[in-house]
């Protein structure tokens, strides 16, 4: 099953992110992403794992739901994944059942394994640098064998780390920096995960995400950022529903055309407050925004 590329508008494609119906179940998270209109969703490999690679295959058919992206290429437990710069002994741990899990994305049709770089890292800055780009590229090649793509994101919000990626000497911590350190890796089969609310909060540049080039995102991520709030004061609680907030959508989109992505745009919030939502609303209202903040920046044009 290969997900679509387009959505009815000939842009971009509803998906929905786990992380904003947080602990709930595969099975409810797909019946409910499905109920919403999301013809695509972002999964835990871990979670499709435990749930049986067959019967987690059989529910996405039976649901008529693709999965775009998913994530725990390294894990950090039954659900939640590990950034890139874990511990040394740690990611060494996290390379077990790689092949497995790349093997259990393959089969549900998934073609992106997300990850997340460290921002800011215990490591002096060259030192971390040097460790993340010899682990994008052992990634990246591990899951290009099984036709899946390594999409690395960064994290540009400054306040309200979690420790796994706090630190006190910066990494990476915008994509211009990131673009750079995977030109550097060399590895082909490695791209960029665009989210919103991080580009917001390094500066909301359309040319950090122009600058990219065709073909270098792959996948986006979305969510609104709070108006009133200084780049420097945004922390993931803030996330807001796309088109709920201040954030220019007008120019993201553009900037997204421009490099000729058309693909998957996911819902991903960590709000606890929307998050105490009934999960049926949640789901819900995750698809009209996803749907309805590119259709008010398409009249806007």
């Amino acid at each position: 099953m290969t997900a679509p590329r387009t959505d009815a508008a000939g842009r971009f494609v509803p998906c929905l992110n786990p992380a904003t119906l947080s602990g709930i179940p595969l099975e409810q998270f797909l019946a409910l992403a499905a109920g919403a209109g999301f013809p695509t969703v972002e999964v835990s490999i871990q979670q499709a794992q435990s749930h049986g690679t067959g019967p987690s295959r059989d529910l996405l058919q039976e649901m008529g739901v693709s999965v775009a992206a998913a994530s725990g290429i390294l894990p950090a437990g039954p659900v939640v994944p590990a950034p890139l710069l874990v511990a040394p002994d740690t990611y060494r741990s996290c390379l077990d059942g790689l092949s497995s899990r790349l093997e259990t994305m393959a089969e549900l049709g998934c073609t992106v394994a997300t990850t997340v770089l460290n921002p800011r890292s215990p490591l002096a800055t060259t030192e971390a640098r040097a460790v993340a780009r010899e682990r994008i590229a052992e990634l990246a090649a591990a899951a290009a064998a099984y036709g899946v793509r390594l999409a690395v994101e960064a994290v540009s919000i400054r306040t309200g780390l979690p420790p796994e990626l706090d630190g006190p000497h910066p990494v990476v911590d915008s994509l211009p920096q990131l673009a750079e350190l995977l030109d550097d890796t060399g590895a082909e089969n490695a791209g960029v995960l665009v989210d919103s609310f991080h580009w917001v909060a390094a500066g909301a540049d359309p040319g950090h995400i122009t600058a990219l080039g065709r073909d270098r995102i792959t996948h986006v991520q979305i969510a609104d950022t709070p108006a009133h709030r200084t780049v420097g004061e945004l922390t993931d609680a803030q996330s807001l529903f796309p088109g709920d907030g201040a954030l220019e959508w007008p120019a993201l989109a553009d900037a997204l055309d421009q490099v000729g992505y058309a693909g998957p745009v996911s819902v991903e919030l960590f709000n606890p407050e929307l998050r105490a939502l009934p999960a049926g609303e949640i789901a819900r209202q995750s698809h009209h925004a996803a749907t309805r903040c590119w259709t008010l920046a398409e009249a806007s044009r």
